[in-house]
């Protein structure tokens, strides 16, 4: 996973234009572990879980994206 957000946090979707865009949005990222309660592991998990969603909904239409958190709520 350190590998998936380092190559993420360097290219980054937005950063990447259109064709690197979708090479990224192609990439397989992990699901972030369940969070444990643990205070030092929040900004691990958060930043897992804006990579997973980005990664996850790039290049999907704004109604898809909510349908999407919505099938999770």
């Amino acid at each position: 996973m350190q590998v998936q957000i380092q190559t993420l946090l360097a290219g980054g979707v937005e950063a990447a234009g259109r064709e690197g865009a979708e090479e990224v949005a192609n990439m397989e990222v992990a699901k972030p572990q369940l969070f444990d309660g643990t205070p030092s592991k929040v900004a691990g998990f958060v930043t897992g879980c804006k990579l997973y969603l980005r990664n996850k909904l790039a290049g999907v239409t704004v109604e898809a994206q909510v349908q999407w958190i919505l099938s999770y709520v």
